[in-house]
């Protein structure tokens, strides 16, 4: 098992190179992809406020037709740096510290890709998440291997089996390629609606 460092370490020392690997063919980021098609399926032409957590350096924003306000949370300063360049209003603390603190229903959509493995306790951060959107959910969760939890340098959870039983979308796919690692991980995108948009 390698020496683990913080989530905040390993994302701000990413930063200035971390829109570029997503992009490259060798990272294979399919589940941001993947994420923009489910969304533009079930919301086109469309804006409103979006919450999106562990936003990282606000690439979402390159991805999604419409006009929406951006609010991302992160843990990573460096990140943040760049998604405020992006336009995003930012929040900068863990997910779990900042979720509790927001509102019910104070977004209308709500994202979290690619951050959840980093959270321990799922189960409140799900709860959280449902609280507060109004309108839809769109989660990834990654199917993480033992070899790849024993050779990433930071602490995650595989939170792919969990159950979510009110989902419109539910299935998996190749999500991406671990640039660390080299590991492929199977990635579960799920999106929830909250209300009837029809």
């Amino acid at each position: 098992m390698v020496a683990k460092i913080s989530p905040t370490e390993f994302y701000n020392k990413l930063a200035s190179t971390y829109d570029a690997t997503l992009k490259d063919p060798r990272t294979d980021a399919q589940h941001l992809k993947e994420a923009a098609k489910i969304f533009q399926k079930y919301h086109s032409r469309v804006g409103g406020s979006l919450l999106d957590l562990g936003c990282g350096t606000g690439l979402l924003k390159e991805l999604l037709k419409g006009e929406f306000e951006y609010i991302g949370i992160d843990i990573a300063e460096n990140m943040l740096h760049y998604a405020s360049e992006r336009g995003y209003k930012i929040i900068h603390k863990p997910i779990e510290d900042a979720l509790p603190e927001i509102p019910d229903c104070s977004y209308d959509f709500v994202f979290a890709l690619g951050c959840l493995l980093f959270i321990e306790d799922i189960d409140s951060t799900l709860a959280h998440i449902n609280r507060i959107a109004r309108k839809s959910i769109l989660l990834s969760l990654d199917n993480l291997t033992q070899e790849f939890i024993r050779n990433i340098t930071v602490t995650v959870y595989n939170h792919s089996q969990v159950s979510i039983s009110n989902a419109k979308e539910d299935y998996t796919i190749r999500g991406w390629r671990s640039p660390t690692t080299g590991i492929t991980i199977q990635t579960r995108m799920i999106y929830i609606e909250k209300v009837n948009l029809n």
